[in-house]
């Protein structure tokens, strides 16, 4: 209960201080004047950016505020016309998001995807050690049809809560621990390795097509993000095994809650069989792109649209509307606004080279680079809460450190991406899932940390000898 509080009074004292800070924040940029190496309009979006960053940081007002926000003050600091500004909400990184979210409902809404969660525990078995996997095969199948990370955790939380009170003890267990880690970390990890699980993937494809990289599609992202996330994903249910030891449970009652579960859904319901063949279409089409010319979005919403079809599809608009999060929208749209002025501006290779002069990088190798990077992110991890608006607002930072070192933005910007989108493992306020994980009471803040902190690193030998061997053998750059 200390913690909690102390959180509370921490994010209270973030709100209060948010917009005075980022007032003079803004104001002190401007004031300094034009820096060395920086034209006025870079200035400019420099000073915009300082006063976003602030707001995101500290959530002093929405953050679907903080993001529309970026179009009046982009427009009133002469960084770009409102047609411009708008142009992020446009974007197809931001439509994609839209598509998944309703595709989702949809897993959701027909209980799909609490079917197949129940199909795959009743495989895999239901002793301590078997549940804990089973939930990470779920979250890996889950994670193609349903593209959403609180969506998943809020399905299979039901299931996992059921199992865990067979010990039939209050407050804290191995068991316990180990069962709501496995949920949200390998929903976090498999997310990097999917274009559609989580949403700094698809900003990530964004950002780097705006910098003249490679148009990366949903089956390119899956050849290059898959392996690692895979690989991260069975090593977070390994030391979770590790560290919090589980003990046994009663495997019988355990199976009966599973059987039960998946006898009381009944056979699969016509919305269900119509809500997965319009998904194994998408994903097929998906899969497909090289040889139907299918944009990824245009996928998306096609799948997205067909859900509304009458006798065909399972969905109505109240249903999008209640799900849809509009936030996690505005966020992106207004971040990619903000992110490529920076990056036509030249203020974000300006902020690059500042922090190549800081840290001596400019000799530095490609590996060392790429672990500077994940280090400096696991830190901004912490400060920062919800993966969307930090890849909003370091991505085009990360471009500019590419530039800097004469480097194909691909070389960065991907694994940048991916443990930003993969590895929101050190705070419990650092994501949704993680949220609704504490949330149960059996949690401590010092969970997050101990486990967190231990797959951060080798997070980053991992995506860093990734990037250094297996995408250089596949051509990426």
């Amino acid at each position: 209960m200390s913690e909690a509080k102390e959180t509370t009074s921490i994010e209270a004292l973030r709100h209060k201080i948010g917009v005075p800070l980022a007032i003079v924040v803004g104001l002190l940029i401007y004031m300094i004047g034009v820096p060395k190496g920086l034209s006025p309009q870079g200035h400019k979006a420099l000073i915009l950016f300082a006063v976003i960053f602030v707001l995101y940081l500290t959530e002093a007002i929405p953050l679907a505020a903080s993001s529309l926000m970026v179009v009046p003050l982009g427009s009133l600091l002469g960084v770009a016309k409102t047609s411009v500004m708008l142009q992020g909400f446009a974007s197809t990184s931001t439509y994609l998001i839209v598509g998944a979210f309703i595709l989702a409902i949809a897993m959701v809404k027909t209980r799909l995807g609490e079917r197949i969660t129940y199909m795959l525990l009743s495989k895999i078995g239901c002793s301590a050690t078997r549940v804990t996997l089973g939930v990470m095969c779920a979250n890996i199948v889950i994670a193609f049809l349903v593209p959403s990370s609180t969506a998943r955790t809020a399905m299979l939380l039901p299931v996992c809560m059921s199992i865990i009170s067979l010990l039939g003890k209050e407050g804290r267990s191995n068991f316990a621990v180990s069962l709501l880690l496995c949920l949200c970390f390998t929903n976090a990890t498999i997310s990097a390795g999917i274009l559609t699980a989580t949403v700094p993937n698809p900003v990530t494809v964004d950002f780097l097509a705006k910098a003249g990289g490679k148009t990366i599609s949903y089956t390119d992202w899956l050849i290059y993000g898959f392996p690692p996330a895979l690989l991260m994903t069975v090593i977070t249910w390994y030391v979770l095994h590790k560290l919090y030891p589980s003990e046994e449970i009663d495997e019988a009652k355990s199976g009966a809650i599973v059987h039960e579960g998946l006898a009381s859904m009944g056979p699969m319901t016509s919305a269900e069989w119509r809500t997965l063949a319009i998904f194994l279409i998408t994903v097929a089409l998906w899969v497909t792109q090289k040889m139907t010319k299918l944009d990824t979005t245009l996928v998306a919403l096609i799948g997205a649209c067909a859900l509304f079809l009458p006798k065909i599809g399972v969905l109505n608009w109240s249903d999008a509307n209640k799900g849809v999060s509009w936030q996690v929208v505005m966020v992106c749209g207004g971040g990619v606004s903000m992110g490529a002025m920076l990056m036509k501006t030249g203020a974000a290779k300006w902020i690059a080279n500042g922090i190549f002069h800081a840290f001596g990088l400019h000799t530095a190798s490609v590996l060392v680079l790429l672990l500077v990077v994940m280090l400096v992110l696991l830190f901004l991890h912490v400060i920062f809460v919800g993966t969307t608006a930090m890849a909003t607002a370091l991505l085009p930072i990360v471009v500019g450190m590419a530039q800097a070192a004469n480097l194909p933005p691909e070389v960065l910007l991907l694994p940048a991406g991916m443990i930003i989108g993969g590895y929101p493992l050190i705070m419990f306020y650092s994501t949704l899932p993680n949220i609704i994980a504490y949330g149960t009471g059996k949690l401590a803040v010092g969970d997050f940390i101990k486990v967190g902190a231990v797959l951060y690193i080798i997070a980053c030998v991992v995506y860093a000898a990734t990037a250094t061997t297996y995408w250089r053998w596949l051509g990426l750059f």
